[in-house]
């Protein structure tokens, strides 16, 4: 996820506290958006009804995503999809003008734009100071590269130096390390041996009730970590997940930039929050043999080699804030968990609501373990696991429908799309909540788009097997929507499509993340739903939606928990 995109729903109470303020700033700012919002003679897409011009759709934007998603699909008195209807519609955040966009072509066109359709702005304005906490200097030098993100530099500043080239260096350092097969491989059998580990530790055949919001956000997020930033994290702070999901909640909070005097409590748990990498880091620093002529894919003082790797690349630049090493390490930890954790809910919900879907799902997960032949141990082959059809449709489906934020990009240039002109200086936004919701694209009989349906990617066709009997295989299938689906800014079609280095490089490891928890608590365990509760533990009412608070913000966890009861498999 970008972390531009942050948790619009966090601000609600903010508003409500410094409501007067803001309207007075944005009533300020009408003046100036008017003076500003003429778009001359160009061809320009509908603009959004704003009842309050240049306020009320900001706001909503901000404090309510939810609703202001559902008037963008869906324009009274008609009950028309507006984007379905002309592809492109206009609003104002404030001053700025925003393009919102659907629709497969449109959508591979703007991010096949990638030398004047990017990211540049946001990363300066908000990422790079906000979370890397890079200095003024620093950020000024990041500014001063216009050479782009590919290996090879834009025409333009192909005599740039190869250590001033900031945001390839930055692309690079991440894709390598998280990406690339050498690299990725070893991360993905470390968090199996440790989700292993806490699994193994229910005894055979006893049962046990869990909440599965916690066992996520303690058990699993431990796991990850400890695969990602090694075990010292814990032991020099035994408290670090309650860090980490404390800075979760007010991440948004400081996307906005409330200063210290307003709201002070964001700042304080950012603090807090980085003193703790920045202990890690202390340590890790100290204790590493940078001597090492062939440094290990994961060691117990950085973990994986890409936190290494961040962190020395930083330093390398001379990009040497106080606080940019820890911010690197603490957004990049919470990046992997941030998306993975609420999908993980999802899909265990999913799974542990239909008995039926367990069973299947067993039976498809045991074909992909195998046996060592010396020792006659079983166990799971991600590469066939990471295959299989139904396991596959289950996790598509999940981020299909948890999945809600807008893709953001700076318009460098302009351009025409669709007809109409796209101007300088705009910022363009791709939604989730319309193409994962598009009932055209995703509704079948008796399962419309908005319900999960754990075989919605699933084709079958029949076989011959080896004893000449015709049996019917599960096929999984995305043929036709590849360009209506992009959980995580991701997906085959940006890669086509150009989309290259904006694409989320954690994607591969959370893919093969989730599915290997998933699979394994199938494989392992009988599950039994027991109840729906609150995050608290009270008892809920009905089951669980997106939890409105996320909407925008990337994947939205359930907004009610489940319980669950847990009986650990003897092993075949």
């Amino acid at each position: 996820m970008e972390v531009a995109d942050g948790s619009f729903g966090q601000l609600r109470d903010l508003a409500e506290r410094y409501a007067s303020g803001l309207l007075l700033t944005l009533a300020l700012l009408v003046m100036v958006a008017a003076l500003t919002s003429r778009s001359g003679t160009s061809r320009q897409p509908p603009r959004l009804s704003d009842p309050i011009p240049f306020v009320f759709n900001t706001l909503q934007f901000v404090l309510d995503n939810e609703k202001f998603m559902k008037r963008v699909k869906c324009v009274a008195p008609h009950k028309r999809n507006a984007l379905k209807a002309t592809s492109l519609v206009k609003f104002y955040q404030g001053t700025n003008l925003v393009y919102l966009v659907s629709g497969p072509k449109n959508v591979q066109a703007i991010f096949g734009r990638s030398h004047n359709v990017n990211n540049d702005d946001i990363m300066l304005r908000l990422n790079l100071p906000t979370w890397y906490r890079l200095s003024k200097t620093d950020l000024k030098r990041f500014a001063a590269d216009k050479s782009g993100r590919g290996r090879v530099p834009l025409a333009s500043a192909e005599s740039m130096p190869q250590h001033r080239r900031y945001f390839f260096g930055y692309e690079h350092v991440h894709n390598e390390y998280l990406a690339k097969t050498q690299y990725l491989n070893p991360l993905v059998e470390h968090y199996r041996h440790q989700i292993c580990q806490a699994l193994d530790g229910y005894r055979v055949h006893e049962s046990t009730t869990l909440s599965v919001r916690d066992f996520c956000k303690r058990e699993v997020t431990r796991c990850a970590l400890h695969t990602l930033i090694g075990p010292k994290i814990f032991e020099l702070t035994p408290n670090f997940l309650d860090l980490l999901w404390d800075f979760d909640d007010v991440i948004f909070s400081l996307a906005v930039g409330f200063p210290r005097w307003v709201y002070s409590r964001p700042h304080k748990v950012h603090e807090r929050f980085l003193a703790a990498v920045q202990g890690y880091l202390d340590s890790a620093w100290a204790h590493f043999d940078w001597n090492t002529a062939s440094p290990a894919a994961w060691e117990p003082h950085f973990g994986a080699q890409v936190s290494r790797e961040v962190v020395k690349w930083f330093r390398d630049s001379e990009l040497n804030g106080p606080d940019t090493g820890a911010g690197a390490i603490g957004i990049l930890a919470w990046a992997q968990n941030s998306n993975v954790i609420p999908t993980m809910m999802w899909m265990i919900v999913h799974i542990a609501h239909d008995p039926s879907l367990i069973h299947a799902l067993r039976e498809e997960v045991n074909t992909a373990y195998v046996s060592d032949p010396d020792t006659g141990s079983r166990t799971l082959d991600i590469q066939k696991l990471t295959a299989l059809p139904l396991l596959t449709s289950v996790y598509t489906e999940t981020l299909r429908l948890s999945m809600s934020f807008n893709v953001m990009r700076n318009v460098q240039e302009s351009f025409d799309l669709d007809g109409y002109t796209i101007q300088k200086g705009a910022l363009v936004q791709v939604p989730t909540l319309v193409a994962h919701y598009d009932e055209d694209v995703w509704a079948a009989e008796k399962h419309p788009a908005s319900e999960f349906w754990a075989e919605r990617h699933i084709k079958y066709t029949d076989e011959t097997d080896d004893r000449g009997h015709v049996v019917r295989k599960r096929v999984f299938a995305m043929a036709g929507r590849s360009g209506s689906y992009f959980p995580y800014a991701d997906g085959t079609f940006l890669r086509h499509a150009g989309g290259g280095n904006l694409i989320c490089p954690g994607r591969h490891f959370a893919k093969q993340q989730i599915m290997l928890t998933a699979g394994l608590l199938v494989s392992k365990f009988d599950l039994e739903f027991v109840a729906w509760t609150m995050p608290g533990g009270a008892p809920a009412d009905r089951p669980p939606r997106n939890d409105r608070r996320f909407c925008g913000s990337g994947s939205a966890p359930p907004d009610r928990d489940m319980r669950i009861r847990l009986r650990r498999l003897a092993p075949p």
